[in-house]
């Protein structure tokens, strides 16, 4: 079963009555979206073509005075990634985008139209698997044909449909996988069912004039039938940006760092869903008990991450670049020190980390990451020595560290970054 010939099994029961000189017509289109997309973009898939199509549909309708359009139908769906919410505004968006860009070319009463925000089209990727060679699709018609029952989203105030829950655990997510490659893409559309009449023109009786009769009989009047447009102004409709997901700004501080007397604090910013950019600052300007044992520092650590989470938690990957000055000394012979103060260590790595939410209303999250990297260093070796403010330098070292460079346990509380909402209609 095509997406096609399934919308129009969305559609309600459209009315058949018509004159006796009429003929029917229904006539399907429907456009496809990127994901999370309600934009109709005429470089994507096939729709450059469609849209021709629509527009050179509604213009022979326009001229053509016979042909009357009794009832359009739309319907939008979307894949099963994602929230309940989410792809509930997504399948709205979507049907909304294609009646916008109808009602541009044609003006059509508001009784004339109806629509089908269908969310999920469960029927047609249940027929889809079913003619497929997906791996353990016996188990994924069953789940698919499960009683629906929408749970928590890992997200305050969302939720799920339950077998999405279960059909991503199939296989260690091997089966989902394989579902997103096959079948979700083409799940991703709108449709529109355009219901018109042809009204046939009625046959013209000729007078009959008797012979030697001089009355002039009228010719008979042929009303023809005329459309008349809807004169009411149909309102520009607004595909509002569909965007569940809430950007965030999250304030952290390193335990680790805390834990060796290092003052540190962290913002970190969500740039868009899985994107973040997170900025650690470190600084410690003391010693450790006795003028022996010092880790000084000031040492900042840029990072770009990307989560697995569309919502930014949960396992991520980071990139980032360092840069760091220091001064330390463990109670030994020497104390090490970035050459003149002002030869900081440069360099950057890549990290892996998690993050979790420790609170209910999931504000408050616990991050655990490490990292590691290349690092050049030029730094001054100096005597040890307890008694004078400075030891004497024993000599200037060019060197490359390799290793870890990024440790961290970090408490963090996440603030909503509300976006402005409204538009014209």
């Amino acid at each position: 079963m095509s997406f096609r010939k399934y919308c129009i099994t969305l559609i309600l029961l459209l009315i058949c009555s018509g004159a006796a000189h009429s003929q029917e017509t229904r006539t399907e289109i429907y456009v496809d979206f990127r994901v999370n997309g309600t934009v109709i973009d005429p470089a994507y898939s096939d729709n450059a073509a469609r849209m021709q199509e629509i527009i050179r549909f509604l213009q022979d309708v326009r001229r053509d005075s016979t042909i009357k359009i009794v009832e359009i139908s739309f319907c939008g769906a979307a894949s099963p990634e994602g929230s309940y919410q989410l792809n509930r505004r997504l399948a709205r968006g979507r049907l909304t985008a294609l009646e916008k860009l109808v009602r541009k070319e044609v003006e059509i009463p508001d009784s004339l139209i109806t629509r089908n925000d269908s969310y999920i089209p469960w029927d047609y990727l249940k027929s889809q698997i079913m003619n497929s060679e997906l791996a353990r699709k016996d188990e994924v018609i069953a789940i698919i044909e499960e009683e629906p029952r929408l749970v928590d989203y890992h997200h305050s105030n969302l939720s799920v449909d339950n077998r999405i829950v279960k059909l991503q655990k199939l296989d260690n997510g091997k089966v989902w996988q394989q579902m997103h490659k096959l079948f979700f893409e083409r799940m991703r559309n709108a449709c529109a069912v355009f219901v018109t009449y042809k009204q046939e023109p009625l046959p013209v009786q000729e007078p009959e004039i008797e012979p030697d009769t001089v009355v002039a009989v009228p010719a008979p009047i042929v009303e023809a039938m005329v459309i008349v447009p809807d004169t009411a102004a149909v309102a520009d409709t607004i595909v509002q940006e569909v965007d569940e997901w809430s950007r965030k700004i999250h304030l952290k501080t390193n335990a680790i760092g805390l834990g060796m007397a290092i003052a540190n604090a962290a913002v970190e910013f969500d740039l868009a869903r899985h994107w973040s950019f997170s900025l650690p600052v470190y600084y410690s300007a003391w010693n450790y008990f006795k003028t022996t044992i010092k880790f000084r520092t000031f040492a900042v650590q840029p990072e770009f991450r990307y989560y697995t989470s569309e919502e930014n938690y949960g396992f991520f990957v980071g990139a980032h670049f360092g840069l760091a000055y220091y001064n330390f000394a463990f109670d030994g012979d020497y104390r090490y020190q970035d050459h003149n103060r002002e030869t900081p260590s440069l360099g950057g790595g890549v990290s892996i980390g998690y993050r979790l939410p420790i609170s209910k209303n999931h504000r408050w999250r616990l991050e655990f990451a490490l990292g590691a990297g290349v690092y050049s260093r030029y730094y001054d070796k100096f005597h040890n020595t307890p008694v004078t403010k400075e030891g004497l330098m024993i000599e200037s070292i060019n060197s490359t560290y390799w290793g870890i460079d990024q440790a961290a346990i970090s408490l963090s509380y996440a603030f909503d970054l509300k976006k402005k909402k409204g538009g014209k209609r």
